[in-house]
């Protein structure tokens, strides 16, 4: 196979879909390939993929990739997300589903260690908040809720482990995806002893941390033959979605925020350590041994619209439910809404919130309610750039990425909570191309911290019009969780 132009393939191994794309050296995205997967909820709390379709559907994005192409990549890089776990046996097949990032079933179990003396000490070293969505909490509940299968399991891994084992029998993880597993030890780049002790594992029975730029080579020559590849294509060990979206953004600079609202949101800068917060509401993963990406998850963004549309407007498409939402006034007319559908994780790491909406009034309509929850993802949002801010340092400007870009009210809307510019780009899988731009820099082709340094395609400046009502929402936003708090713990019983 003859490459027509040198490209990197960057695959990102997402919530809801694979997507794999190919990049020139210069960053230009010549194709991409998406192929979607269910996610399986056969209990409340529950949150299940079959590895199996998700493997297939990252297959079948290269496939097709490639012969858009018309010639072999110089190099794959692997973008995935975070928190995946399952247990396998020693071949690699898969001995339970893929539990992933939203899945809370073992929130008795993290509470307990949250609340226990080891628990700030691992929070400390690991900077991964305690939390049902972590691989070391998933893994108190195996051990203590399915003890034959955790017994039986010869390693525990993610999406993207299941992946590269099948490209080259080995069990390994890029320290990125490592960091966010709540095991491991951000700053002597390994496995921590005391997250260990706590889930009852040793580390022989988890993948090999690499750095996210290894570069392997010796593809299994079936695994090479089905994607269409030569079998010494170099697959680069990559890194977490997160990560690779901030680079992807371009947002590497002090104080220059990324801001990504998918299926849930997140806003994150790049530091050159740790962040040190002693409320433990943020999350610090690894990028490089000189590069960390700081900041805090939400769990409900394009997913709580999602719910609304299906519970009470099946018959509403995205861009209608959007349009809908902002025909009401901003503010929503004192119409509050906790969209914790899933729980939540930052600031407040809490994953048996439930989602409410509070101020209901006789004039309030169907759009009230729908913009009201718009709102309250992006005050989520808002609360954790509060916490960045006073822990990291002052946000500048924000990149924004993920679906939601596609509505531009909705960014502004953005930029007049924060009162900060929102930068759009037009790419709009960032993680994907942030994987392909470590995978050039890994080449030695590129500087990876320079490759994304075009201007904006367009900038949304904020107004403030309506900053001072949004204001006053978000103020009594913020109490609320706390005002509600007991009363959601009296629910969940």
């Amino acid at each position: 196979m003859t490459t027509i132009s040198p490209y990197i393939l960057g695959v990102d191994i997402g919530t809801g879909s694979a997507k794999t794309v190919a990049v020139t050296p210069v960053g230009q995205v010549t194709a991409a390939h998406r192929q979607s997967y269910p996610t399986h909820h056969p209990q409340p709390g529950y949150s299940e993929q079959d590895p199996e379709q998700v493997i297939a559907a990252i297959i079948t994005t290269i496939q097709k990739t490639v012969q858009e192409m018309g010639g072999a990549p110089s190099a794959i890089a692997l973008s995935c997300a975070m928190h995946s776990l399952m247990a396998v046996d020693s071949q690699g097949q898969p001995l339970t589903p893929l539990m992933t990032w939203a899945d809370n079933r073992a929130e008795t179990y993290a509470a307990a260690l949250k609340n226990a003396p080891a628990g700030p000490l691992i929070y400390a070293a690991t900077g991964t908040p305690i939390h049902p969505m972590s691989p070391l909490c998933k893994l108190l509940w195996l051990r203590n809720e399915e003890q034959e299968i955790f017994e039986r399991a010869a390693c525990f891994i993610g999406i993207k482990e299941l992946f590269l084992h099948r490209c080259f029998h080995e069990f390994i993880i890029d320290h990125s995806l490592a960091s966010a597993t709540g095991m491991f030890d951000i700053r002597r780049q390994d496995w921590h002893p005391g997250a260990l002790e706590a889930a009852g594992v040793s580390d022989d029975r988890l993948p090999i941390p690499v750095e996210t730029t290894r570069l392997l080579i010796g593809m299994d020559a079936g695994m090479a033959e089905t994607l269409g590849i030569p079998a010494d294509t170099l697959i680069m060990a990559g890194s977490s979605d997160g990560c690779l979206a901030q680079l992807g953004s371009g947002a590497v600079e002090p104080g220059h925020a990324a801001l990504t609202i998918g299926t849930s949101g997140a806003i994150r800068m790049m530091t050159a350590k740790p962040a040190e917060d002693e409320q433990r509401r943020l999350f610090s993963y690894v990028l490089t041994p000189e590069h960390y990406v700081c900041g805090g998850a939400i769990n409900n963004g394009g997913g709580a619209l999602q719910w609304f549309s299906k519970a009470f407007l099946p018959w509403s498409d995205y861009n209608n439910f959007l349009k809908t939402a902002f025909s009401a006034p901003p503010g929503a007319e004192g119409l509050l809404c906790l969209p914790y559908l899933l729980g939540e994780r930052a600031p407040v790491w809490d994953s048996g919130a439930r989602g409410a909406y509070v101020g209901i009034r006789q004039q309030h309509t169907s759009a009230h309610f729908q913009r009201a929850l718009i709102e309250g993802i992006c005050f989520g949002l808002y609360s954790v750039a509060e916490a960045l801010e006073s822990v990291v340092e002052p946000v500048r400007e924000v990149t924004v990425s993920g679906g939601f870009t596609a509505s531009p009210l909705w960014i502004q809307l953005l930029a007049d909570i924060f009162q900060k510019p929102m930068l759009l780009h037009q790419e709009e899988d960032a993680s994907a191309l942030g994987a392909a731009m470590l995978g050039w820099h890994a080449l030695e082709k590129t500087d990876a911290w320079q490759f994304n340094q075009m201007a904006a395609a367009r900038v949304f400046e904020p107004e403030s019009t309506h900053h001072a009502v949004y204001m006053r929402n978000y103020k009594a936003y913020g109490l609320l969780y706390h005002q509600l708090k007991e009363v959601m713990a009296m629910l969940r019983e």
